[in-house]
């Protein structure tokens, strides 16, 4: 379905083609090369086009949150053998199912991920780090756990609520203790409010305890709010 890496013009027309459908963004109706034919053909080529755009990927999660009642996933699923990458729909439905409890949306995103396979191990988004830079290097470390799931690295937690910026996303434990490892290099000590709001306070204060203690000690003469944490000894 997707016929090239989407260029500007067609990543603006996909926004303007998903607000006609409620979704929460705004674009331009620009010239493309696809003729679309439902609801679902839509957003299965805006699933395979978010690899090069971390922001419609949130719309995407969003958008299907708010309408799932009104997607036929039957229908969407007719699509993947079209897509370049269906691993794509697995990891929308993968952050929709982090972002809700609610059964129902549960069954339906379980539904869209039967029968697919994890991707060999690959960034997600596309042209989005230097090869061999850092950036790339903090996506294999400390990948979000929804991309990692289906082989892919990335560690951008997408914005599901434009309001209110929420985001949703969580870095699995082993890419906990390497973001751990990585703040204790820049600082010799740390509270457990730093570990935190690193981790964008997408975990509880008992999770972060708990992994502090795997690699660090209480500093001695520190305790309760004030209390500071150092690296272990090896």
């Amino acid at each position: 379905m997707l016929k090239a890496p989407p260029t500007d013009k067609h990543l603006s027309r996909m926004y303007y083609e998903l607000a006609q459908e409620g979704a929460s963004c705004s674009g331009e109706k620009y010239s493309w090369p696809y003729r679309l034919k439902s609801r679902e053909e839509k957003l299965i080529l805006a699933a395979d086009m978010t690899r090069w755009d971390p922001r419609l990927l949130g719309i995407l999660i969003e958008f299907l949150l708010k309408n799932w009642e009104r997607l036929q996933p039957q229908i969407l699923r007719q699509y993947y053998s079209q897509m370049k990458t269906p691993q794509t729909m697995a990891v929308v439905a993968e952050f929709c199912r982090a972002a809700t409890a609610k059964k129902e949306i549960q069954y339906y995103c379980e539904y869209l991920q039967k029968g697919l396979r994890k991707v060999p191990d690959q960034f997600y988004f596309k042209g989005h780090y230097a090869p061999g830079g850092k950036l790339g290097q903090a996506a294999a470390d400390k990948s979000i756990k929804e991309y990692k799931k289906w082989g892919f690295m990335a560690r951008e937690t997408p914005t599901i609520d434009v309001y209110s910026k929420k985001t949703v996303g969580r870095v699995d434990a082993a890419g906990r203790l390497n973001l751990l490892r990585d703040l204790f290099k820049t600082n010799s000590e740390l509270s457990l409010g730093d570990y935190l709001r690193a981790l964008k306070n997408g975990i509880s204060r008992q999770q972060a305890l708990a992994d502090l203690k795997k690699i660090a000690q209480l500093k001695k003469g520190t305790q309760g709010r004030g209390a500071r944490w150092t690296l272990k000894k090896s």
